[in-house]
């Protein structure tokens, strides 16, 4: 600290024994936190409990208290904790509840539903004192008792996302966060790495498909709740200016998302399980048309989706389809032949006319997006010309296809192997 600072006790040495102090008091929160809080504590002298009886701690958390008496009672959320014990054996039986039961009681907590033992029926009950409110179910089975509860709070934590760069970023595969996708406060990298597997979407009313053939990865731990998941990122992601394709909260939490502003086309996956969370992301803007076009004289447009086997295109086709438009317009003399391709599933007629179906629809969005007509031509090719495997997901996915193609291209030779 003498090398920062020399003068006892400066700036910078108040700063740091400060937040020595804040670090010092987050992890006795933390500590404080693996017991049960003051409105439960009771509990510990109606039953048997051990220095592990909080089974399950989450900052945030939500629970459904269901209906009682026509009085609908929405979900509840804050800090959850999950707390058993073993009572008496001379408490089992049938007053075992009313033994309970009377223990909540004369600590404040109103009963919102009787409970009955043994049965898989848990009792709701609920605390409000002090500036205080927590909801609980109570369940009893033989002599073991377990609650799970909630003591009502604000999400803990914020995120402030970036919006993503005019230019897509230069990023380490390995290392460091998404400059405009990083971790909510309180979690730590667990690294990355290229992800060669393909990007998979389901968009609504669509078929599940490929858009990007890899992806990059990004992990972070500790586990939290999928509430807590995703009340941060949720409302982060939309601030930012992206847009949230898809949600669930099963067993996994899961976010599509996708960024289309200042020409960018980025699509991310979060997802949070039991490990901790995951952010994958396929940038789409880093493919060059131009480059790929003159290199190979064709190029697969994925991200180019269709309702489900329709040639109908799906809306987040848009930034894809207008990369073409943009790359026509700024060379006038460039003519394209837009093609349709199928995987093999179905029969040759029906593939034959799906993949012509589709190459018209993209020329169609073309021409009445500011290319002349007469600089486009659309082509089925059906079946014919499989690009990978058909008999794999990932195979089809590839197969299944729309490109563009300049006829007067000869394309550039290949280094020998």
């Amino acid at each position: 600290m003498s090398k920062l600072n020399r003068r006892p006790f400066g700036v910078l040495s108040w700063l740091l024994l400060l937040l020595a102090i804040g670090l010092t008091t987050v992890a006795a929160s933390a500590d404080d936190n693996l017991k049960p809080p003051v409105e439960a504590a009771f509990l510990s002298s109606l039953m048997k409990v051990t220095d592990n009886w909080v089974l399950d701690y989450k900052a945030y958390e939500e629970m459904e208290y269901p209906p009682m008496g026509g009085e609908d009672h929405p979900v509840k959320s804050g800090k959850h904790w999950r707390l058993w014990g073993d009572m008496d054996d001379s408490k089992k039986g049938p007053d075992s509840w009313n033994y309970v039961k009377s223990g909540f009681v004369n600590n404040g907590w109103t009963v919102v539903k009787d409970g009955t033992p043994d049965v898989g029926l848990d009792a709701i009950v609920h605390y409000a004192r002090n500036g205080v409110e927590a909801w609980a179910t109570v369940d009893i089975t033989g002599t073991r008792v377990e609650v799970q509860m909630i003591e009502i709070a604000p999400v803990p934590v914020t995120l402030t996302l970036k919006a993503p760069a005019l230019a897509p970023e230069k990023m380490d595969p390995q290392r460091g966060d998404f400059p405009y996708l990083g971790p909510m406060p309180g979690s730590t990298s667990r690294g990355g790495a290229p992800d060669p597997d393909p990007f998979w979407v389901t968009p609504k009313g669509g078929d599940r498909e490929m858009i990007a053939s890899g992806s990059l990865r990004r992990s972070y731990g500790p586990p939290i709740s999928n509430a807590l998941f995703l009340a941060v990122y949720k409302p982060a992601l939309v601030k930012a200016g992206w847009e949230i394709l898809n949600e669930s909260n099963d067993a996994d939490a899961l976010l599509l998302a996708r960024y289309t502003k200042n020409g960018r086309n980025i699509w991310a996956n979060l997802r949070n399980d039991v490990d901790g969370y995951l952010i994958e992301v396929a940038d789409l803007g880093t493919v060059n048309l131009a480059t790929q076009l003159k290199q190979s004289c064709h190029v697969a447009l994925y991200g180019v989706l269709f309702d489900f086997n329709k040639s109908t295109l799906q809306p987040v086709s848009t930034p894809v389809l207008q990369k073409v438009a943009d790359l026509l317009a700024k060379d006038p003399t460039l003519k394209l032949e837009v093609q349709g391709h199928t995987d093999n599933v179905g029969g040759d007629a029906y593939n034959q006319t799906l993949s012509e179906a589709r190459a018209r629809a993209v020329m169609d969005w073309l021409a009445k997006h500011g290319t002349a007509a007469s600089r486009l031509s659309a082509k089925g090719y059906g079946k014919t010309l499989p690009v990978a495997d058909n008999n794999t997901d990932e195979g089809r996915a590839k197969n299944r296809r729309v490109e563009i193609a300049n006829p007067q291209c000869v394309a550039a030779p290949q280094p020998a192997p």
